[in-house]
């Protein structure tokens, strides 16, 4: 779809608003100067900056009032089948994670993807198992994330 850019920053700018205001109640971490609330804070203040220069630049350019059109990716029926399949996805990864574990449910999900956006089937399975372990290493071990982990293969995290 294509935005007007008026509509597009006034999107933004309430975006920004929105995140700013659920983040208020984020609390701060004992000790620390930042908390919970401080990325939050961080992105919506730069939302909010974005969506004011654009829709100062919509008014600078002449902009017309706020439409919608349909852009030409949009008429395809690929394009609505992959968002589809994406959308299947995401409800496959919360229903399947927690019984199979994180690396199978997500690999299953990056090789699924990258087929239907037409990655060719030894690559995808190549990334999908490599960007799988690494994520799972990344915010698994580093960064302590609790992710669903697998009787099959706990073993190996």
């Amino acid at each position: 779809m294509k935005f007007n850019d008026l509509l597009l920053g006034v999107l933004v700018l309430l975006g920004g608003i929105a995140i700013y205001v659920s983040a208020i109640g984020f609390t701060a971490i004992p000790g620390q100067a930042y908390g919970a609330g401080t990325m939050p804070r961080a992105i919506a203040v730069f939302a909010v900056a974005l969506g004011l220069f654009m829709i100062v630049a919509s008014f600078v350019r002449g902009g017309r009032m706020p439409r919608l059109d349909l852009a030409d990716w949009a008429k395809s029926g690929k394009a609505w089948f992959g968002l589809l399949v994406a959308i299947l996805m995401v409800v496959f990864y919360i229903v399947a994670a927690p019984l199979i574990g994180f690396v199978p449910a997500s690999i299953v999900v990056m090789i699924v993807m990258m087929l239907v956006l037409g990655t060719r089937p030894v690559p995808a399975i190549a990334v999908s198992i490599l960007a799988c372990v690494v994520i799972q290493q990344a915010f698994g071990r580093l960064l302590l994330v609790p992710l669903p982990r697998s009787e099959l293969l706990g073993f190996l995290w």
